[in-house]
């Protein structure tokens, strides 16, 4: 990077090591405070005051991300520049909600490239297959369950609008609620289990991989095929109830399935930013055309609050900063993820993958090892379960977390409502300012971060924005960072080896390879069978 980032960045170290740790309490009782680090956007509203970042802090933090050349990489990737070097892609899911092709400025002009402009064509193609093929669906009306069978980016966002969007799910010819079941862990419980409730004549399956040879999900796939098979469904009965989600269409071709039950998605698509393409298929079977045209929308007005608001109030490069300045201020190692709202119960899973896989990078662009952290670990439960868990290490633990609490605006009639969203704001209150006692055991230390993010309401435009707004904080902080958010290598390594050791567990009178350590060498004999 260039020296401009070098100075910014030590000039953020720096104030990051003053001491004492700055007074969330104090900082609260500015009287701008307020309108500085609070806004509403998308159906959102962000409250990012609970912080222990105070002016100079935090102008010294918008300079490290202007050095880091952070709206540039934003335009471009808008643009549909290659932002992933390493693989050589684009990185380019806002043309998946996009209502235009993107134009970028040559010459004092905005225009439209060739490639944009076929890039958008071909998702618009899609996304019109897609929702040919749910009106279909619904029209014949035979079938009362669908099983989504991936892994990763291929089921985690589905899994979570679902849950959070299937109270307007629709109905089967059965008059109940169209039922998604997702597979995604090879363990033969979990299919087992699912199965015994199941009528094959009644079941879709729709298959999700990019590359179509991810592991976990072709070894579903054939569970899934014997099943059917089982039921005494002819090979051409069982491919009408057999859809594949690929990058790869020929692939999937090459397997048996339908050429129009293919719903294909480009390769600059990357798995944990992939609903909004072809991905979202059961979304829109189950809940509607309608509603997965509305959780597009939600994140296309996120896109665009990221695309056109000045760094110092723009939501997804505010809370990327202060990620970083609670990391580096407060040695906090991780973020929490309370939602609170039953219905966003996947939501922490989600962001794990999102900014985990995205951002638990060790080398920087260049190859050079990363001097700052870079992903901290992301975890949560919904509250207020997690209150009766793991509240008393977030009150009382010596290292203070980050928190981020997610609440919904709900009719507060219900005096379960009425409770949920008291306790989500007394949480907020004690956890930032704390309660002094004499007694050391019950003396709350408080300042500890809380970013708090309130949905207008828990529909599909809130939640696309919601989604939206952790996928542009993770890029920039991929940026200010200068690391590639894009790759995921770190997942690469464990599927070659787990080769090695299939035929070793598999045939017991292998003889075990004098390369494995004695540690390995026990492990397998243990395992085997």
């Amino acid at each position: 990077m260039n020296t401009q980032y070098s100075n910014s960045l030590q000039a953020v170290k720096t104030l990051a090591s003053l001491k004492p740790i700055r007074s969330i309490s104090n900082l609260l009782k500015e009287e701008d405070r307020l309108e500085r680090f609070a806004l509403s956007t998308s159906g959102l509203y962000l409250d990012l005051s609970r912080t222990p970042v105070n002016r100079d802090d935090w102008s010294s933090l918008l300079a490290l991300a202007r050095s880091a050349d952070l709206e540039r990489k934003r335009d471009a990737m808008f643009e549909g520049q290659v932002m992933n070097p390493t693989e050589g892609r684009r990185v380019w899911h806002s043309l998946l909600r996009a209502s235009a092709p993107p134009s970028k400025e040559v010459n004092g002009r905005q225009e439209i490239s060739s490639e944009a402009a076929e890039a958008f064509k071909e998702v618009q193609e899609t996304l019109q297959r897609m929702r040919t093929f749910c009106e279909q669906f619904h029209k014949e009306g035979k079938i009362t369950d669908i099983v989504h069978v991936g892994i990763g980016g291929s089921y985690l966002g589905p899994e979570l609008i679902y849950q959070a969007l299937r109270k307007q799910t629709q109905t089967a010819t059965d008059g109940k609620a169209l039922q998604v079941h997702f597979v995604a862990n090879v363990d033969p419980y979990a299919w087992d289990r699912l199965a015994s409730n199941l009528d094959p004549s009644t079941t879709l399956v729709i298959l999700a991989s990019k590359s179509w040879t991810t592991p976990e999900t072709t070894l579903n796939s054939q569970t899934l095929r014997q099943w059917f098979e089982k039921s005494g469904l002819s090979s051409e009965e069982i491919s009408k109830h057999w859809v594949a989600v690929t990058a790869k269409p020929e692939l999937a071709q090459k397997t048996g399935v339908h050429s129009e039950q293919i719903f294909p998605f480009a390769d600059w698509v990357g798995g944990r930013f992939s609903v909004w393409s072809a991905i979202g298929l059961p979304i829109m079977l189950a809940c509607g055309t309608k509603a997965f045209d509305d959780l597009l929308a939600g994140a296309r007005a996120m896109d665009e609050h990221f695309r056109d608001a000045p760094l110092e109030r723009n939501a997804p490069v505010m809370m990327a900063l202060l990620c970083l300045w609670h990391q580096l201020h407060l040695g906090s190692q991780s973020e929490a993820v309370i939602p609170y709202s039953q219905r966003l119960a996947r939501l922490p899973a989600f962001l794990q993958q999102l900014q985990m896989e995205s951002n638990g990078k060790r080398v920087d662009l260049k190859g050079h090892p990363i001097q700052l952290p870079s992903a901290p670990v992301v975890w949560g439960e919904p509250g207020t379960d997690s209150q009766h868990s793991f509240f008393q290490a977030l009150h009382h633990s010596p290292q203070a977390q980050a928190i981020d609490f997610v609440l919904v605006r709900e009719h507060l009639g219900d005096p379960r409502s009425l409770f949920l969203q008291a306790n989500a704001l007394a949480q907020i209150e004690a956890l930032s300012l704390g309660h002094p006692s004499d007694d050391p055991h019950r003396h709350y230390p408080g300042n500890r971060p809380c970013l708090v993010i309130v949905l207008e309401r828990l529909d599909a435009k809130c939640l696309g924005a919601l989604l939206a707004l952790y996928e542009h904080k993770t890029a920039a902080l991929g940026w200010i960072l200068n690391i590639n958010s894009f790759d995921q290598f770190g997942v690469e390594l464990g599927k070659g080896i787990a080769k090695q050791f299939e035929p070793l567990l598999q045939n017991t009178e292998l003889t075990l390879p004098e390369s494995l350590n004695r540690s390995t060498q026990s492990l397998v004999q243990k395992l085997r069978i």
